[in-house]
């Protein structure tokens, strides 16, 4: 009788380990260098094109990179800091956002920066539409 208890408690136990280790491994899907390099040459393909389409002369795609990389300099600490929680995080990075969109919109006018911004929420539209 213990020989049939020790073996169903062994048999039970070896299950439910099997059983948790299988449903706690989700599959994170990670990119290939290749898939990396397509993705960025697409960004800055899509960047180009919402250029031109709001007809930004090379001296406002400088001045916009160079908004654009310091607004990300300074969000790069604040997603990092793991003292901060979620809600801290996107408070901080939104009002630098609005901070960083407030300057664009100065810098290259009102009428540009709405052109290029619907530019860049079609391209978005049609990436989602297309399964990207």
């Amino acid at each position: 009788m213990k020989t049939f208890l020790l073996a169903t408690l062994f048999t039970t136990a070896i299950f439910t380990t099997a059983q948790a280790q299988t449903a706690a491994a989700p599959v994170a899907k990670t990119m290939t260098k290749a898939e990396k390099d397509a993705a960025k040459a697409k960004k800055e393909t899509d960047l180009l094109e919402a250029f031109a389409k709001a007809a930004f002369s090379a001296e406002e795609q400088t001045k916009y990179r160079a908004e654009v990389d310091a607004g990300n300099d300074k969000v790069r600490p604040i997603k990092a800091d793991a003292s901060l929680t979620e809600e801290d995080k996107k408070i901080k990075t939104d009002v630098i956002n609005k901070e960083r969109n407030d300057n664009l919109k100065t810098m290259l006018g009102e009428a540009k920066y709405k052109l290029f911004k619907a530019t860049q929420k079609a391209q978005r539209e049609a990436a989602i539409a297309n399964g990207g």
